[in-house]
């Protein structure tokens, strides 16, 4: 590839992962709003599980308008690496953002309820900690830092292994 090449491609990506950002934004939004309304966590799982699809969709639309409808494998996971790099980055930045100027321990107490059902107490013997000892750390872990990175690195390390597949998939070498 030769640096206009790898220009086109940055730029690709660049808004590619812009849209992503809002995919999984309004993902993280219709969970936090979960507890008022049952069917926006259909819709954050929905939302969540069509990444994969947006991405070989918007990686389709890179091969046949930006590069003349072919694309080698090499490229396009290079080309879906940064738009997953992009993506969590914005959207780490985002979630930083929520947790510490808006959030004041919402999505903590969304899991101290959850985790309180009955459901849950196979869980708790299995990890051999007590339901209240759970819920004390839930505030640590659940605070901005610790989760956007822990959110950050999980996003590159599943996007990586998605990248593999939609690019194996997306990939044409000829017309």
């Amino acid at each position: 590839m030769n640096y206009e090449e790898i220009k086109q491609l940055r730029a690709y990506a660049r808004y590619d992962g812009i849209y992503l950002a809002i995919v999984w934004a309004a993902s993280f939004t219709c969970f936090l709003a979960s507890p008022l309304l049952g069917i926006l966590a259909t819709f954050s799982s929905i939302l969540t599980l069509s990444t994969p699809f947006f991405v070989a969709y918007r990686l389709k639309v890179y091969r046949e308008i930006g590069l003349n409808g072919t694309i080698s494998f090499k490229r396009a996971y290079f080309y879906c690496i940064r738009v997953f790099m992009n993506a969590a980055l914005l959207f780490s930045l985002a979630q930083w953002l929520y947790m510490n100027f808006l959030d004041h321990g919402k999505v903590a107490s969304m899991v101290a309820s959850i985790t309180s059902l009955p459901e849950y107490d196979s869980f708790f013997a299995a990890l051999r900690i007590s339901r209240e000892e759970f819920t004390a750390t839930l505030p640590e872990a659940f605070s901005a830092t610790p989760m956007v990175i822990n959110s950050l690195m999980y996003e590159i390390f599943f996007g990586a292994i998605i990248s593999l597949i939609v690019s194996a998939l997306m990939a044409r070498n000829k017309k």
